[in-house]
This record gives structure tokens, C-alpha cells and sequence, in this order.
């Protein structure tokens, strides 16, 4: 289909009965639905086989459009008209090294494309009938939505590798557990399987952060073992309740990010010899505290945004602990002073001319030359003025130096703002 018959098709569609089509796959164009022939094939390929009817990871499941509207345990993973606002979508846009991206780095990553083709189903209403036509997709997106309806993509197979437990055994664990879940979830907290086929639970403090101390994590202790992962970002926690956290020995994953934890609450910290990811992002802690832990051979990334630590102290601890990742930020180009620049030496007024010499009357005698006269007072008026212009053009360039440290200052609030912006979300698995 050439690029003015399709552009016809999506700005002419009452027109369509009118247009004949030389292809099959411009018929299937016409009357294809967007979320059941275009978007549905690719959630299929790319997010079914850890959020489907064999795993739910976060208990999700996103292999039907009644369970994708109904959401996980985070709550709706997409939001109707707004697909910047989708938690799925932000998932979906973090950096490919993040541990909280989707799909998880070691699976099919979705194309530029699809994830254009998400957002736009998302966008449009996230519809279960609405036509391909009907959400009038970018002409560049056209192609790709051809070549999805030519060749819709295989679904991916779920993991055939044998579940780390028995189911019988997994059931039982979290009927066990199930009074020390309820207590949570009572008092707002999240405490839920990280995926259905384990026994291995995940602790949140999200809806609750403003108001989470150090007593709210007393009520984990009876199940130290179960726990993998805890989130803990935003809370009121301290480095005194951080020995409730010490406790839990099983804990994978740890969130911390933008609390009051100092150095000393790594002294807790570095005592859980399983832990592989750890987020202190905004917190105080310094060089000397991240090398506390030094002997957590398992830890593989460790956010430290916007702390104490230096690019120096980043890089000693990335050499105690080979294959460790250290992420502290963007590095900021520093800020140099613009000198005022030297002011234009206005040119000195010109010597007026010499008289003209009359030409010589013979028999008399040549005419002598008259000599130019010049004013004193003139010339030290002109002087001046020259001087007063010298002068206020290195005032100008002293404001324009001023005004170019002030931009300064405000980039770097913004990068500041920016950093905040990017604190990486809970995991959702």
C-alpha cells in the first residue's frame, strides 16, 4: 500500500465503501480492531508468560482485557486515556539495566513500535472494539501495524523449568502465613506472594509511607524466612528499626530509598548475606558507610543517588565486590565562571586635516603650510567619552557573566528535580 492510499484511508475513512483495495492485508487494515488483532498478539508475546493463567507475578495476569482493566496487587496497571500515567508504561520506559523494568531484561523487550502501539490503545480508551482506523495511529506506526496483521507474533512459552517448591508445600506456607498477612494488609501495608508459584513473600509500606515507623516492622518477624523482598522507600523508618529489618535473613531485595538511614543503619544492613538489590537512593549515608558492605557477596546493584558517597568511594566498593553495579547519578559537567569579556577601545577622533596650501603666486614667495590646529578641550571631551564607553561596556558584560551563573544555578535545580523524578519504583515481578 503506497503512502498516499494509506494516508486517504485514515483521513477519509466514511469514504472507504469508495476506495478498492489491490491486497488482502489493506482489508484487514480497514476492518481490523486494535486491541484484539494488533495489541493483544503483542501483550501475548511479551508480558503473558510471567502475568498469566500458570504465573502472576505481582498478581497480575494480562492474558484477557477484563484482567489487564482489573490490575495487581500494585493496583491498575493501566489508566484508560492517560498512558503516561500507566504504572505498566512506566515499568515499560525504564532503563533496560533497572530492576523494576519490563519485561524483565533477560526476556523479549518490546520494540519502540509496540510500545508506541500500547500507548496509543491506551490512549484511545483502551477499547475492546475500538478499529485500527478509528484511532487514527501515526502514519509511521501504519507499516508496522500491517506487518502485525501479515504476521502476528507467537505467544510466548511460559518457563517449563519445575517450580522451586511443591505446590502442596507452597500452599501450606501461606496458609500458615495467612494470619500474619491479614495483620498487615489490616494495617494498610502489603504482604503478598512475589509470584504464585512460591511461598516467598514481598513487603510493601507504599500506601502507607507517611505514616510507617520502626514498630510497624515487628510484625514480620514470624515470618523472616518467607520474606525476599521489602520496600520501605518514603517511610518514617530509622536506623534503630532497621534491627527488625537485620532479622530478616531471607530478604533479597531491599528499598530504602529517600528515608533517614545513615551509616549506622548499615551496620544492620550488611548482615543479610542474600541480599542482591539495594536502594538508598536520597538517603545520608557516606563513603565510609557503603563499604560496611563490602562483605555482601551476592549484591549485584545498589542505588546511591543523591547521598553522601563520591564517585570515588562508588568505585572502591565496585572493587570489594566484583560484578557489583554502583549507580550514583548523571554526572554534572561543572560550572565555569564565563570572565567578562575586555571592552571595545572606542578609536581616537581623527586629527582633523591640514589647511590646503595655496599655490605659489610667482614673483612672490611660496606660501608657508599652515599647521593643524587642534583643540585641547575637544580632544579632552573626546577622550572622556571614550573612557565612559569603555566603562559601560564592561558593565554590560559583568551583567551578562551574572545572568549566565544565575542560568547556571537554575540548570542545576532542575537536574536536581529531575533525579528525584527518576527514583526508580518498587519491583513489580
Amino acid at each position: 500500500m503506497t503512502t498516499s492510499l494509506r494516508t486517504l484511508l485514515f483521513t477519509s475513512v466514511s469514504m472507504a465503501g469508495a476506495l478498492s483495495f489491490s491486497s488482502a492485508s489493506a482489508v484487514e487494515l480497514k476492518d481490523a480492531q486494535l486491541y484484539k488483532d494488533v495489541v493483544a498478539p503483542v501483550i501475548a508475546s511479551k508480558c503473558v508468560s510471567c502475568h498469566g493463567a500458570d504465573k502472576q507475578k505481582g498478581k497480575l495476569r494480562m492474558d484477557s482485557l477484563e484482567a489487564i482493566l482489573k490490575g495487581g496487587g500494585d493496583g491498575a496497571a493501566i489508566k484508560a486515556g492517560d498512558a503516561k500515567g500507566s504504572l505498566a508504561m512506566e515499568r515499560v520506559h525504564l532503563p533496560g539495566d533497572d530492576d523494576e523494568h519490563m519485561p524483565p531484561s533477560d526476556e523479549a523487550q518490546l520494540t519502540k513500535e509496540e510500545i508506541a502501539l500500547l500507548e496509543l490503545w491506551i490512549q484511545t480508551g483502551a477499547k475492546a472494539d475500538l478499529k485500527v482506523v478509528d484511532a487514527k495511529p501515526a502514519e509511521g506506526l501504519i507499516k508496522t501495524i500491517e506487518e502485525l496483521l501479515k504476521n502476528p507474533p507467537k505467544a510466548a512459552l511460559a518457563s517449563a523449568a519445575a517450580p522451586k517448591e511443591d505446590p502442596k508445600q507452597i500452599e501450606a506456607k501461606i496458609k500458615a502465613a495467612a494470619p500474619v498477612i491479614a495483620a498487615v494488609e489490616k494495617a494498610g501495608a502489603s504482604l503478598m506472594q512475589i509470584a504464585q508459584d512460591t511461598s516467598d513473600l514481598r513487603f510493601s509500606a507504599l500506601n502507607v509511607a507517611a505514616d510507617f515507623k520502626d514498630d510497624g516492622l515487628v510484625a514480620l518477624k514470624p515470618l523472616a524466612d518467607q520474606i525476599k523482598w521489602v520496600d520501605l522507600a518514603r517511610t518514617k523508618i530509622t536506623d534503630a528499626g532497621l534491627a527488625n529489618v537485620g532479622g530478616l535473613k531471607s530478604v533479597t531485595r531491599l528499598h530504602l530509598e529517600n528515608t533517614a538511614i545513615t551509616d549506622a543503619g548499615l551496620d544492620q544492613v550488611k548482615n543479610l548475606a542474600q541480599l542482591e538489590y539495594l536502594n538508598l537512593y536520597g538517603t545520608k549515608v557516606t563513603d565510609a558507610g557503603v563499604m560496611k558492605l563490602a562483605g555482601l557477596k551476592n549484591l549485584k546493584k545498589i542505588f546511591l543517588w543523591q547521598t553522601q558517597v563520591t564517585e570515588a568511594g562508588a568505585k572502591k566498593l565496585e572493587a570489594a565486590l566484583p560484578g557489583l553495579a554502583v549507580n550514583i547519578g548523571w554526572k554534572e559537567a561543572p560550572v565555569v565562571a564565563v570572565a567578562p569579556a575586555p571592552a571595545p577601545a572606542k578609536p581616537a577622533p581623527p586629527t582633523p586635516p591640514a589647511k590646503p596650501v595655496p599655490a605659489p603666486v610667482p614673483p612672490a614667495k611660496p606660501a608657508a603650510p599652515v599647521a593643524a590646529k587642534l583643540d585641547p578641550a575637544k580632544v579632552l571631551v573626546d577622550a572622556q567619552k571614550a573612557a565612559n564607553d569603555a566603562k559601560a561596556a564592561a558593565d554590560v558584560a559583568q551583567k551578562a557573566a551574572t545572568n549566565a551563573a544565575n542560568a547556571a544555578k537554575q540548570a542545576q535545580s532542575l537536574v536536581d528535580e529531575l533525579k528525584k523524578a527518576s527514583t526508580p519504583p518498587e519491583p513489580k515481578k
